[in-house]
């Protein structure tokens, strides 16, 4: 199950890559200006694998991009709350870091900008049971795209969606007697989508 999904996973970022390379220039950056930061609202659902325990969760991302022409790059912060409802008060909490590529497709339109993404982000896994608290380090590779639609010369709508794969790596969970043991919360896929603001600056 978990060869398959890292497969999958590594097609879907190649072939993100592939149409990246065969399209052709676009008509214009994200942003009229070089430099935007980015603030968002995020929907996260893992499933697959060892993540079907996870529940779906909301979260919110910042990050700033260099947008130079039709590619740009971002980096930032992204934060997901989940709960794990085959155990009673058991929440795990995403808060990592990510890098961020993307690509702008010129579809003719002047109100709309449709743009190809991947994201590659590690981060924190923190698991809340009670009173207990441990953290692990897991990683996301994910690709996706979505529509820019400006809202003035330096404000445009962030619509967008990515999909991966996601490994939540290894934590300690609570036994009985107070004991702890260590658990592997499992690899799978994952489904993101974001709603936001993408501000030009300078």
């Amino acid at each position: 199950m978990t060869t398959r999904l890292i497969a999958r996973s590594i097609a879907f970022v190649a072939a993100w890559f592939t149409a990246t390379a065969l399209l052709p220039t676009a008509a214009s950056a994200q942003s009229a200006q070089q430099f935007s930061l980015q603030v968002s609202a995020l929907g996260a659902i893992p499933f697959g694998g060892g993540l079907e325990n996870v529940d779906a969760g909301a979260g919110w991302e910042a990050q700033l991009r260099i947008n130079p022409s039709a590619f740009s790059i971002g980096a930032g912060v992204e934060q997901t709350f989940h709960s794990v409802p085959s155990t009673s008060n058991r929440d795990i909490t995403f808060l990592g870091g990510f890098v961020e590529p993307r690509y702008v497709v010129d579809i003719g339109s002047d109100n709309v900008v449709l743009y190809l993404s991947a994201r590659a982000a590690l981060s924190q896994i923190k698991l809340q049971q009670g009173s207990f608290e441990s953290t692990g380090t897991g990683y996301t590779l994910n690709g996706g795209g979505g529509l820019l639609f400006p809202l003035g010369a330096r404000v445009n709508l962030d619509v967008g969606a990515t999909m991966g794969y996601k490994d939540l790596g290894v934590v300690d969970i609570p036994t009985g007697g107070g004991g702890t043991a260590t658990f592997d919360l499992g690899t799978g896929a994952n489904v993101v989508g974001r709603v936001g603001l993408a501000i030009g600056l300078g």
